[in-house]
């Protein structure tokens, strides 16, 4: 296959992408050919940079990615579209906002077979802000995305935000001082969970217990709980960002 890669980027004086046709929609830049019996698409690359592109961008990560797979796949999800490598990440551009959301991560990985991350990095016109962004994303141990419960798999900028105020909060001796973590370590990781997941449904009581599948009754003697052990009440926004980003920190870090 190399080989052929070779020939024909001396006859055309061009790099190109080589990777299997599955009914994708074809680009401008794209041709079909079929060798030893199968299809393939060959992609011309165009002059892409990363200063040159604006718009919204999003990474796509995969542990041992099969790049030229991949890019066939997004190529047939999504028209008008620029697939780039930047510091060993694939990452997509398109002028108009994708419909990706979570459930995209699933789609993907139906195809490769892998455990799929993407990263919305949203809407840029500032090259350094999506470099910024991109370096973010990479400061975060594979092994820490892979293994821990922090992220899902499709992970927004307000995820990242997160990341780093706790990521911060570990490195920050002096905030454990702030923080009575002993009585922490004593307490019930599903405790713990519970006071996570309330926030994380808007402090709603109906839909925390729809989550957990809890007994609103006994939710609520969680919730009460947690306040008896830390003398943080979760229904206060003040209250429940602390608790928020110390236990974040807390269970991802320990």
């Amino acid at each position: 296959m190399q080989n052929l890669i070779q020939f024909i980027e001396g006859k055309t004086n061009k790099k190109i992408n080589f990777f299997e046709y599955n009914n994708q929609n074809i680009s401008k830049n794209q041709n079909i050919v079929t060798f030893n019996d199968k299809t393939y698409v060959i992609e011309f690359i165009e002059d892409i940079t990363i200063d040159n592109i604006k718009g919204y961008f999003y990474i796509f990560y995969q542990q041992d990615c099969e790049v030229d797979n991949l890019k066939g796949i997004l190529y047939n999800l999504y028209d008008n579209i620029k697939l780039f490598l930047y510091e060993n990440l694939l990452i997509l551009n398109s002028d108009y906002k994708l419909d990706i959301n979570f459930h995209t991560p699933e789609i993907i990985e139906s195809e490769t077979y892998r455990n799929t991350y993407i990263v919305d990095l949203g809407e840029i016109y500032d090259i350094d802000i999506l470099k910024s962004r991109v370096s973010i994303f990479n400061e975060i141990p594979k092994e820490f995305l892979i293994n821990n419960t922090f992220f899902k798999n499709y992970i927004t900028l307000k995820d990242l935000v997160i990341y780093k105020f706790i990521y911060f909060i570990k490195h920050d001796k002096s905030f454990y001082d702030l923080i009575d973590f002993e009585s922490i370590k004593t307490m019930d990781i599903n405790l713990l969970n519970t006071g996570i997941c309330f926030i994380e449904n808007d402090q709603n009581i109906s839909k925390t217990s729809s989550s957990l599948f809890l007994h609103r009754n006994t939710l609520i003697y969680r919730l009460d709980k947690i306040k008896e052990i830390l003398n943080l009440d979760l229904k206060n926004f003040k209250d429940a960002l602390i608790f928020y980003l110390t236990i974040k920190s807390y269970i991802n870090f320990k």
